[in-house]
C-alpha cells in the first residue's frame, strides 16, 4: 500500500497547520473515550496504516496455517503425558489445562503478534492467547480517524473501513456459552481479573456493550467468588458465563485464594472463555518446543517447514550448559533473552541493544530461572507522520502488528510502533489505527 501512504504523506505536506489542528482534535476526543493505559491516555501519531484485501487474505492465511499447527500441539498435550512433561507446567496448573471447558475452541481469543515485512515476509514474535487486550485501544483510534480532515481527503478516491473487534468478541463470547449451555439464552457474565491488575477503562467498556445486549454483567475479582449449591456467586449475583481476562500466571500465583473459582470450573459448572488450556500456547516455552522436531514429530514436512520459516528459533536457556552458555556469550548481537511467562515485554533483553557488560549481567540472573534464548528479527521499519508543536517531521519508526484472531478466525489488527527494537505499551510505544482500503 506505498502508493496510499505516499499520498497521504502529500496531503499533510499541502497545508500542516490544517492538520496538525485535526490531530489535536483527535487527542482531545480520546480523552473522552476508553482508550487509556495505566491512567492515561494512549500515545498516538496523526499516522494511519493502510492494507488493501490482498494482505487481509495473507493474515487471514498466516494464521489459519499457524492454527492449524497449534491445535494439533493442543491435542497432543491433552493426549500425550510425555509430551506435556516438555512444558514443565505444576501439577494444579496441568489438571486445569486437561479439564474440558465445554466448548471445542481451544483459544477462543489470541492475537498472534508479528514482524511483517510485505512481499518480503514475515516472522511471528510472540502467540497472545490469555488475557489479550487492544481491541478497545484499536478500535476506539481507527473510529476518530475515519474522520479525520487527512482521511476525508483520501476518500475522493479510496472506499476505507477498519476491522470491527468488539461487538464480535461479544459474539464469539455468547457463542463459546451457547456451545457450553444450549438452553440458557441469557446468562449473567462477569469480566473476571484481579483488582489493579487489569484495563479497566477496557473492562468498563465491554461491561457497557454487554449491557446494552441486554445482559447482567459485573466486574469481579477472582478471589471474591463463593462457590455454593453448585453454582458461582459473586455476592447475590450467580455467574453463568466468564470473559476471563486474568491471566493464568496470575491465577496460579494466587492460587490458594480462589479455589471457589477452581472447584467451579473443574465440576464444569461456569463457562470460563477463555480457557485454562490458552496457556499450552501461551507460555513462550512454545517456540522452542515447535523448534524441536523430535518433540513434534506428528507435524507434517509443510508444518515444520512454516515453523523454521517464520518463528524465530527458540531454546531454554539451560545454565549448566557451558557450551550454551558459551554461544549466547559470543553471539550477543543476534540473540534475545525472554522469560518464558511474563507480559508486557516484561524481562525482555535484546543483544544488541546492550553493552558486554550488561549481557554478561543478564545472563548472570538467568541462574535458576526459566528462560529462553531466541534468534534476534530485524523489526520492520517505516517513515510515519510526526508533529512537532505544529512543525511537521517524518521520522522512522519500528512497528509490529497484532492479528487478532476470534474462534480461530483472523477478526482485525493492533499495531504498535516506537524507536526501540522493544515495543510495548510498558516502552512507550504509540498506537497505530489500521484501516482497510480500496480503490473506488
Amino acid at each position: 500500500m506505498e502508493e496510499v501512504f505516499l499520498k497521504y504523506k502529500d496531503i499533510l505536506i499541502k497545508d500542516i497547520e490544517k492538520y496538525y489542528k485535526d490531530y489535536q482534535k483527535i487527542y482531545d476526543n480520546l480523552e473522552d473515550s476508553p482508550a487509556y493505559y495505566h491512567g492515561k491516555v494512549i500515545p498516538i501519531l496523526y499516522q494511519p496504516l493502510f492494507f488493501d484485501n490482498k494482505e487481509i487474505k495473507i493474515f487471514k492465511e498466516l494464521t489459519n496455517k499457524l492454527t492449524v499447527i497449534l491445535n494439533k500441539v493442543i491435542d497432543r498435550y491433552l493426549s500425550d503425558s510425555d509430551f506435556r512433561s516438555y512444558f514443565g507446567f505444576s501439577k494444579q496448573l496441568e489438571e486445569l489445562i486437561l479439564s474440558d471447558p465445554g466448548y471445542s475452541s481451544n483459544f477462543p481469543m489470541a492475537r498472534f503478534d508479528i514482524f511483517y515485512f510485505g512481499d518480503q515476509g514475515f516472522q511471528f514474535c510472540e502467540l497472545n492467547a490469555d488475557g489479550s487486550s487492544g481491541m478497545v485501544k484499536t478500535n476506539t483510534l481507527e473510529k476518530y480517524f475515519l474522520s479525520a480532515k487527512a482521511i476525508e481527503e483520501l476518500k475522493e478516491n479510496y472506499k476505507i473501513s477498519y476491522c470491527e473487534l468488539l461487538e464480535s468478541w461479544v459474539d464469539t463470547l455468547l457463542d463459546n456459552y451457547q456451545e457450553f449451555n444450549p438452553e440458557d439464552k441469557r446468562p449473567n457474565i462477569a469480566i473476571m481479573d484481579f483488582s489493579g491488575y487489569g484495563m479497566v477503562a477496557e473492562f468498563d467498556y465491554f461491561k457497557a456493550l454487554i449491557k446494552n445486549r441486554g445482559y447482567e454483567v459485573e466486574i469481579v475479582d477472582p478471589r471474591e467468588v463463593e462457590y455454593r449449591d453448585n453454582k458461582l456467586y459473586y455476592g447475590d449475583f450467580k455467574i453463568d458465563l466468564i470473559y476471563r481476562r486474568a491471566v493464568t500466571m496470575d491465577l496460579m500465583k494466587h492460587y490458594d485464594e480462589i479455589e471457589d473459582l477452581i472447584k467451579a470450573y473443574l465440576d464444569s459448572n461456569v463457562c470460563l472463555v477463555g480457557p485454562i488450556r490458552s496457556q499450552i500456547i501461551h507460555n513462550k516455552i512454545i517456540f522452542s518446543i515447535l523448534h524441536d522436531d523430535e518433540k513434534v514429530s506428528f507435524l507434517t514436512d509443510n508444518e515444520r517447514s512454516f515453523i523454521k520459516d517464520h518463528i524465530p528459533y527458540t531454546a531454554i536457556v539451560d545454565p549448566k550448559d557451558e557450551d550454551m552458555l558459551k554461544y549466547i556469550s559470543n553471539n550477543q548481537e543476534n540473540l534475545v533473552l525472554k522469560p518464558m511467562d511474563l507480559y508486557g515485554s516484561e524481562g525482555v533483553s535484546i543483544g544488541r541493544d546492550l553493552s558486554k557488560d550488561e549481557w554478561s549481567l543478564k545472563m548472570n540472573e538467568i541462574n535458576g530461572k526459566s528462560y529462553l534464548i531466541q534468534e534476534f528479527c530485524q523489526v520492520p521499519e517505516r517513515e510515519m507522520a510526526v508533529f512537532e508543536g505544529n512543525k511537521l517531521e517524518f521520522e522512522d519508526f519500528k512497528y509490529t502488528l497484532g492479528l487478532f484472531i476470534y474462534d480461530q478466525e483472523f477478526q482485525g489488527i493492533y499495531t504498535r510502533a516506537g524507536k526501540d527494537n522493544v515495543i510495548a505499551s510498558a516502552t512507550g510505544c504509540v498506537t497505530l489505527p489500521n484501516l482497510t482500503i480500496k480503490k473506488k
